[in-house]
């Protein structure tokens, strides 16, 4: 809107803007209240460009090792690959038949991705009608 000439006011429920892309700080920490993984580069890429810029311009992106790490009770940690076939193998240590039901997951993931892109995300999002389709199910 703004991008139109619109006058735009941002409010949040919360003290400051930003909903999961801000920062929390207490007692000299910092921590990022940001989603945990960074989905859609291809969407940030897109709108950035409508206003002639890059994503580069603004930040850079490095990969994380391990790039997830979940905290157990007791202090043990487990943690999560990047790759579906080290998950694959990570699951299949856990629950034997695993790998394959992941591997059926990704597959519908992948097509389910493809659609949204092509057919949802760019959509004006007026009514909830705009997202009935049977592809999806």
């Amino acid at each position: 809107l703004a991008k139109e000439g619109f006058r735009v006011t941002v409010l949040d429920r919360l003290p400051e803007v930003g909903g999961r892309c801000r920062v929390w700080q207490k007692d000299g920490f910092s921590f990022d209240m940001g989603p945990s993984w960074y989905w859609m580069p291809d969407v940030f890429d897109e709108f950035f460009e409508r206003f002639g810029k890059k994503t580069s311009d603004y930040y850079s992106l490095r990969r994380l090792d391990p790039p997830y790490r979940l905290f157990m009770e007791g202090g043990r940690t487990i943690d999560v690959p990047d790759t579906v076939g080290e998950l694959g193998d990570m699951f299949e240590q856990k629950e034997p038949g695993s790998k394959q039901q992941l591997h059926r997951f990704m597959e519908q993931a992948e097509y389910k991705y493809r659609v949204s892109m092509s057919d949802y995300v760019k959509r004006p999002s007026v009514s909830l009608g705009e997202f009935i389709d049977v592809r999806m199910v």
